[in-house]
């Protein structure tokens, strides 16, 4: 009687277990809207932060801009956190989104953050009081100025505005004037939905920038003042930051160079320019935050120079990139 043989098959290795679907939607989540959501989180908590209060308007808005930063750089660099993206492209774009990171935050910390003073609260105002005023710029071509006054007051209570000129002496004994406007003005701001009110609004402090040809010292030698007896005003100096008008051209051409060199590796074909479109509004934004007269910037002359400077930029950033498309176009 013939007995059947059963062989055993090997038992086979046991496969890896696919990775479920809700694990797939967290890594995709976390790769996809982790850093904007936080970037995003990071932007509000720190405008709700200055606008009660509880910190002040610079470091508040420092770290709003160093998120919003952060968030461009995400958006133009998303390809290179696909699963499929090759080590040396991520770490090619990790050191150039470190260095981007330092040159476009570099021109706003310089505004929030002037430095030490030259000169601090100097109460300077008609009839010599306070004058001489020599504010030591040695070595500095270009100072800041920042002049703070008080509205007169009529007899019957109500604000006059104050025109104010200060005339200063550089080295050589060349003059130069600087003259300024404080007043009050009426604005209506909305409440609400439908409400509206009627608020006052007084502009009491302006900065102007100095050029310092010599490279000495700068000495204020008379203020005038219109109408005559207004309160003296309070003075504050820095020294500026940043380098001449043709350095400062000169790098932001090389940093949009570079912006556009980066786009055109095949890695980042799918962003079509972004790290481009970014930075030439990051450079937009920073020229008119850096010229407007705000003494202390806070989130109302980030948003304008957002919405003056940013859209320009853009526009700009927009025309390099066709040039560039057009010169030299990436191989299919």
């Amino acid at each position: 009687m013939a007995t059947a043989t059963r062989t055993r098959r090997p038992v086979a290795a046991k496969r890896a277990a696919p990775p479920r679907v809700w694990q797939l939607l967290v890594l995709d989540a976390l790769r996809t809207w982790a850093i904007p959501g936080a970037a995003a989180a990071v932007i509000l908590v720190a405008a709700g932060l200055s606008a009660t209060e509880v910190v002040l308007p610079a470091p508040a808005l420092a770290v709003a801009i160093g998120a919003a930063l952060v968030l461009l750089l995400h958006l133009a660099e998303q390809p290179l956190l696909a699963e499929g993206a090759m080590a040396r492209e991520r770490a090619i774009g990790a050191a150039v989104a470190v260095v981007w990171f330092a040159l476009c935050y570099a021109p706003f910390h310089t505004r929030l953050f002037p430095g030490a003073p030259l000169v601090a609260d100097a109460q300077i105002g008609p009839g010599g009081k306070g004058l001489p005023l020599t504010i030591p710029a040695d070595g500095h071509r270009t100072i800041d100025v920042l002049v703070e006054g008080r509205l007169a007051q009529a007899p019957n209570g109500a604000a006059v505005p104050v025109q104010y000129t200060l005339t200063l002496e550089d080295a050589d004994h060349r003059v130069q004037t600087v003259s300024g406007r404080f007043e009050e003005t009426l604005k209506t701001q909305r409440l609400g939905r439908r409400g509206q009110a009627v608020v006052r609004q007084t502009h009491g402090a302006e900065r102007k920038i100095i050029p310092n040809a010599t490279g000495r010292d700068l000495t204020v030698t008379a203020v005038t003042l219109e109408p005559e007896d207004a309160p003296p005003l309070a003075l504050w100096a820095y020294a500026h930051p940043l380098p001449g008008p043709v350095v400062l051209a000169a790098l932001a051409v090389a940093l949009l160079a570079a912006a556009i060199a980066f786009d055109r590796r095949p890695a980042l074909a799918a962003t079509d320019g972004a790290l481009t479109y970014a930075t030439a509004s990051v450079l937009g934004t920073a020229v008119v935050f850096w010229t407007s007269n705000a003494v202390q910037p806070d989130f109302r002359t980030l948003i304008g120079a957002g919405i003056f400077g940013g859209p320009l930029g853009f526009g700009l950033g927009a025309l390099a990139w066709w040039i560039a498309k057009r010169v030299a176009p990436l191989p299919r």
